[in-house]
Protein backbone atom coordinates (compact mmCIF):
# COMPACT_ATOMS: atom_id res chain seq x y z
CA UNK A 1 0.00 0.00 0.00
CA UNK A 2 1.16 3.61 -1.07
CA UNK A 3 0.25 6.59 0.92
CA UNK A 4 -0.48 9.41 -0.85
CA UNK A 5 -1.53 13.34 -0.43
CA UNK A 6 -4.44 14.66 -2.27
CA UNK A 7 -4.31 18.37 -2.71
CA UNK A 8 -6.69 20.61 -4.58
CA UNK A 9 -6.54 23.54 -6.06
CA UNK A 10 -8.30 26.18 -4.24
CA UNK A 11 -8.77 29.60 -4.22
CA UNK A 12 -8.44 31.54 -1.28
CA UNK A 13 -7.88 35.46 -0.14
CA UNK A 14 -4.71 36.96 -0.75
CA UNK A 15 -5.16 39.02 2.75
CA UNK A 16 -5.20 42.32 0.32
CA UNK A 17 -9.09 42.29 -0.76
CA UNK A 18 -8.08 39.81 -3.53
CA UNK A 19 -7.52 36.30 -4.51
CA UNK A 20 -5.69 33.77 -5.64
CA UNK A 21 -5.15 30.44 -6.11
CA UNK A 22 -2.96 27.74 -4.34
CA UNK A 23 -2.56 24.02 -3.82
CA UNK A 24 -4.35 23.33 -0.54
CA UNK A 25 -3.41 19.75 1.50
CA UNK A 26 -7.36 17.98 0.43
CA UNK A 27 -7.04 14.63 2.18
CA UNK A 28 -4.47 11.39 2.80
CA UNK A 29 -5.58 8.05 1.78
CA UNK A 30 -3.90 4.61 1.07
CA UNK A 31 -4.08 2.03 -2.83
CA UNK A 32 -1.92 0.39 -5.00
CA UNK A 33 -0.19 2.38 -7.25
CA UNK A 34 0.75 0.35 -10.97
CA UNK A 35 2.45 1.42 -13.83
CA UNK A 36 0.66 1.30 -17.23
CA UNK A 37 3.09 0.00 -19.77
CA UNK A 38 3.18 1.24 -23.55
CA UNK A 39 0.38 -0.57 -25.01
CA UNK A 40 -2.21 0.99 -22.24
CA UNK A 41 -0.91 4.31 -22.11
CA UNK A 42 -1.56 4.09 -25.93
CA UNK A 43 -4.85 2.82 -25.39
CA UNK A 44 -5.63 6.06 -23.12
CA UNK A 45 -4.12 8.09 -25.26
CA UNK A 46 -6.55 7.04 -27.93
CA UNK A 47 -9.42 8.09 -25.79
CA UNK A 48 -8.15 11.75 -25.20
CA UNK A 49 -6.42 10.97 -22.04
CA UNK A 50 -2.59 10.37 -21.55
CA UNK A 51 -2.15 8.29 -17.92
CA UNK A 52 1.34 6.55 -17.47
CA UNK A 53 0.14 4.97 -14.14
CA UNK A 54 -2.98 4.05 -12.11
CA UNK A 55 -3.69 4.27 -8.71
CA UNK A 56 -6.86 1.96 -7.08
CA UNK A 57 -8.38 2.29 -4.04
CA UNK A 58 -10.90 0.25 -1.97
CA UNK A 59 -13.05 3.01 -0.39
CA UNK A 60 -14.67 5.97 -2.10
CA UNK A 61 -13.36 8.93 -1.41
CA UNK A 62 -13.63 12.36 -2.84
CA UNK A 63 -11.19 12.53 -5.90
CA UNK A 64 -11.59 14.86 -8.91
CA UNK A 65 -10.36 15.29 -12.38
CA UNK A 66 -8.78 18.80 -10.84
CA UNK A 67 -6.83 16.91 -7.75
CA UNK A 68 -2.95 16.13 -7.81
CA UNK A 69 -1.01 13.33 -6.08
CA UNK A 70 1.63 13.30 -4.16
CA UNK A 71 3.40 10.28 -3.93
CA UNK A 72 6.94 9.92 -2.54
CA UNK A 73 7.48 13.33 -3.04
CA UNK A 74 6.51 13.30 -6.95
CA UNK A 75 3.89 15.23 -8.91
CA UNK A 76 1.26 13.26 -10.16
CA UNK A 77 -1.52 14.70 -12.09
CA UNK A 78 -5.46 13.20 -11.83
CA UNK A 79 -6.57 12.49 -15.33
CA UNK A 80 -9.64 10.00 -14.79
CA UNK A 81 -11.65 8.36 -11.79
CA UNK A 82 -13.14 5.91 -12.25
CA UNK A 83 -16.03 3.98 -10.47
CA UNK A 84 -16.17 0.29 -12.09
CA UNK A 85 -19.69 -0.49 -12.99
CA UNK A 86 -21.18 2.09 -10.05
CA UNK A 87 -20.45 -0.41 -7.88
CA UNK A 88 -19.04 1.40 -4.93
CA UNK A 89 -16.49 -0.94 -4.06
CA UNK A 90 -12.94 0.80 -5.32
CA UNK A 91 -12.01 3.48 -7.48
CA UNK A 92 -9.25 3.39 -10.37
CA UNK A 93 -7.64 6.79 -10.63
CA UNK A 94 -5.94 7.04 -13.75
CA UNK A 95 -2.47 9.51 -13.43
CA UNK A 96 -0.24 11.33 -15.42
CA UNK A 97 3.57 11.41 -13.83
CA UNK A 98 5.12 14.98 -14.15
CA UNK A 99 8.10 14.46 -13.88
CA UNK A 100 7.91 17.31 -11.02
CA UNK A 101 8.90 16.97 -7.21
CA UNK A 102 7.11 18.54 -4.48
CA UNK A 103 8.52 21.09 -2.56
CA UNK A 104 6.21 22.47 0.79
CA UNK A 105 6.21 25.46 0.72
Amino acid sequence: MVKVLVQRYKQVDDGAGGKEYKWDDHITIEGTLNQLDGDEILASDKLGILSTHIFIIFEMVDVTEQDRFIINGMIYDVKNVDNPNNLNRQLEIKLKYTGDRYVES
